[in-house]
């Protein structure tokens, strides 16, 4: 079983600054304890925040019983099957019935009730979970699902001798496969699959329909606890109640996120997106944003991937027992401690500690220069067609910076506006304040924190103004 620590929840305080931003504190009422949360401090500082929602402020999550319709049942098996609840929507859309007249559809009604599962009963004490480490993105999953395969790959009984089951490509099969086994899960469990950003329609989760329940009731059985690590876990799209059916007869669910300070984790967050769509930017099918761009067309969407809304998101939900939250800034071995602490699995974390490791990370980089790149190729500077590599683009983008630097040119820069600058800062005040209070005041408090995050708003969140630069002629003799 999982053991977390917790964390109390303690006043927060607000950090003001003014229009010229000259920065004072402000004296404002103490942050109320936030609705749900409960916890205690011990003799030391924490490294994990754990938040513990009260059942009467938990949402029903939705459970079937025996003989209820279920919707995320499969209607026709077949390359184009049908799920019930397409087939109730045909049944009301196509004789222009009610929702109630289309679930007595006797035809419906035969296939489409949810079945009985059979399976071991658990004494309440014993009774085992689900754990899901739901990133989120660049706070080191990519490391943690290497390291995981890869010792099921060398030692097939590591995770066994801790009770743990994770699952392989054949018992939770998509288009992820390797160590991306635990993304088919969050993809398959998206509202509206590839419109909401998704890997796979709808028929390519067959496989996972018929797979994925078998192996989920056999570790059931077996009283043992399932691993699923994967990043997208992370997205609001997330049908809540699909990803419940799918872990049925399990009635407990543990959630597990790495903190990283939104200083740190939304440059490196934008780094990764723009990497992923390089080739669309340079085929001229989107405009290349800069991060500044971003922030203040995006910011408000994506922070609700960042790992404290995440964690928020989470822990409404009735079977979700306790989300606990890794604070990654405080912990030197992030792999260790997930294994050795949160999860107390010994076999593991001896396997660790006499060096497993993962082959692989998702390290970011800056590409502010490859976008200087497609800006310049887009301007008939340099050659365009090549750039839809991603190889021969990042190559383009490293001798621009190289022979920028050798020129000791100065290029102009954009930096987001002050008040965008101060939202991210309280918000990361306030995410620090509740779930890391000792931590915080351990990092220099508020002075401390503004300190750290005006130096990386200097070396992270300003970007090279493209469109100035392209206009002056600063450039054109490299270009050339």
């Amino acid at each position: 079983d999982c053991h977390f620590h917790h964390i109390r929840v303690v006043a927060a305080q607000w950090y003001n600054s003014n229009s010229n931003s000259n920065r004072q504190h402000i004296a404002v009422p103490k942050r109320k304890h936030e609705k749900g949360l409960t916890g205690s401090r011990g003799n030391r500082r924490r490294a994990v925040a754990t938040i513990r929602v009260a059942a009467a402020n938990k949402t029903d999550s939705g459970s079937y019983n025996v003989g209820q319709f279920c919707p995320y049942c499969v209607y026709s098996e077949g390359y184009l099957s049908a799920l019930c609840d397409e087939r109730k929507e045909y049944i009301m859309a196509r004789y222009k019935t009610s929702e109630e007249n289309a679930l007595k559809n006797e035809d419906l009604m035969s296939k489409c009730t949810a079945p009985p599962i059979p399976h071991k009963v658990h004494a309440e004490d014993d009774e085992p979970s689900v754990i899901l480490h739901a990133g989120p993105h660049k706070t080191g999953t990519t490391a943690m699902q290497d390291l995981i395969y890869g010792l099921m790959h060398k030692n097939s009984t590591v995770f066994s001798k801790d009770n743990i089951r994770v699952p392989t490509y054949d018992e939770l099969p998509g288009v992820f496969g390797k160590e991306g086994v635990g993304l088919n899960l969050p993809h398959c469990s998206l509202k509206n699959y590839k419109e909401d950003g998704g890997q796979m329609i709808e028929s390519m989760c067959d496989r996972m329909r018929n797979a994925f329940p078998l192996f989920v009731q056999d570790a059931y059985n077996k009283s043992q606890n399932i691993l699923i690590v994967a990043e997208d876990l992370d997205r609001k799209e997330i049908d809540f109640k699909r990803m419940r059916f799918y872990l049925r007869p399990y009635k407990k669910l543990k959630i597990v996120v790495s903190y990283r300070r939104l200083q740190d984790w939304l440059p490196s967050y934008y780094n990764q997106i723009v990497d992923h769509y390089s080739s669309i930017y340079a085929k001229k099918e989107e405009s290349y944003p800069s991060l500044v761009e971003w922030l203040e067309k995006k910011y408000d969407h994506f922070l609700k991937a960042h790992s404290i809304e995440v964690a928020r998101r989470y822990s409404q939900y009735d079977i979700v027992e306790s989300v606990g939250i890794m604070n990654m800034h405080d912990i030197p071995d992030l792999l260790e401690y997930f294994f050795c602490n949160q999860l107390d699995a010994k076999a593991t974390c001896q396997a660790i500690k006499d060096g497993a490791k993962p082959s692989k990370t998702n390290i970011g980089i800056d590409h502010d220069y490859e976008r200087l790149a497609i800006a310049a190729s887009l301007g008939g500077q340099i050659e365009s067609k090549k750039l839809e590599n991603p190889v021969v683009l990042a190559k383009a983008g490293r001798q621009l910076k190289e022979k920028v630097s050798k020129t000791n040119t100065q290029l102009p820069r954009i930096c987001p506006n002050r008040t965008l600058l101060d939202k991210i800062l309280w918000t990361e005040m306030e995410y620090e304040q509740t779930f890391f209070p000792e931590w915080y005041e351990t990092q220099g408090g508020d002075e401390g924190v503004h300190k750290s995050f005006e130096a990386a708003v200097k070396k992270k969140f300003c970007s090279l103004d493209v469109g100035k630069i392209m206009g002056s002629g600063l450039l054109d003799s490299i270009f050339k």
